[in-house]
């Protein structure tokens, strides 16, 4: 099997991505509560075997040294768990809020103290959904450099992330759908 480049990979993710209509035309509200003339839908491409291995190889490779992979309950789950099978490094799913019984936990998964987590998410916009979640890891005692995006709608997620001393790695920009 050839080993594929970071350049092919981005190339193979885009054209799997494109011919899912991941990018869909029309009018949208988005998480964030703004409208848009388009919607990011990549759910079901995150369902397919062949979009996740193309995803977790490039994922765990640029994410260097780190201790746990992370991703916010729902959408990123299936990221962080196939980086997590490509990496052999340790899954935190981590819930939108805690729940209201068992263990109450907002993380699942065995964070210690001063762990370096790699926190993954489908799409940004804002990148506000996916700054909680890197909070929470930091709450809890983890330490967050680097976070990675499938897709950033390029509305200031990257500029955000900076902001917060993290890097913000987006594989594909809603800009290389632009062309295809």
């Amino acid at each position: 099997m050839q080993v594929k480049n970071t350049e092919e990979l981005r190339r193979e993710l885009i054209e799997l991505l494109s011919e899912m209509d991941v990018v869909q035309r029309g009018k949208f509200i988005l998480s964030s509560g703004r409208e848009s003339d388009y919607y990011v839908d990549i759910k079901r491409a995150v369902t397919e075997p062949a979009v996740l291995d193309v995803i977790a190889r490039l994922i765990a490779d640029a994410a260097g040294e780190v201790d746990r992979i992370a991703g916010p309950a729902l959408g990123a789950v299936p990221i962080a768990t196939a980086v997590s099978l490509y990496s052999r490094k340790p899954l935190l799913m981590i819930r939108k809020e805690k729940k209201g019984y068992g263990t109450s936990k907002l993380i699942e998964g065995d964070l210690q103290k001063g762990d370096r987590v790699a926190v993954v998410e489908d799409v940004t916009t804002t990148g506000g959904s996916l700054l909680k979640a890197v909070r929470a890891i930091q709450e809890n005692g983890g330490i967050v450099e680097k976070a990675f995006v499938i897709v950033d709608r390029e509305e200031g997620a990257v500029e955000e992330f900076k902001r917060e001393g993290i890097t913000l790695i987006p594989l594909l920009s809603v800009s290389d759908f632009n062309h295809s």
